[in-house]
């Protein structure tokens, strides 16, 4: 799946990267961390996790790649 919108670090269980989708989603990001930065609009393309993880945070999305926009 691809999904467009905003990263965000946030400071649970130890640090979690996020993505705030264009849609208002969020979705926990696992992999990917050396493309990520806070605050920038991406195109994350991936798969999706239904469960829940450490930080409760959304669903994770697998990150496959990382397109900077």
């Amino acid at each position: 799946m691809k999904v467009t919108g905003t990263i965000e670090r946030r400071d649970l269980e130890g640090g979690i990267w996020q993505l705030v989708a264009d849609d208002g989603k969020r979705y926990t990001l696992l992999g990917g961390a050396k493309e990520m930065k806070a605050g920038a609009r991406v195109e994350v393309e991936g798969t999706l996790d239904e469960g829940f993880g450490i930080g409760m945070a959304g669903p994770q999305l697998r990150v496959a790649s990382v397109r900077k926009l």
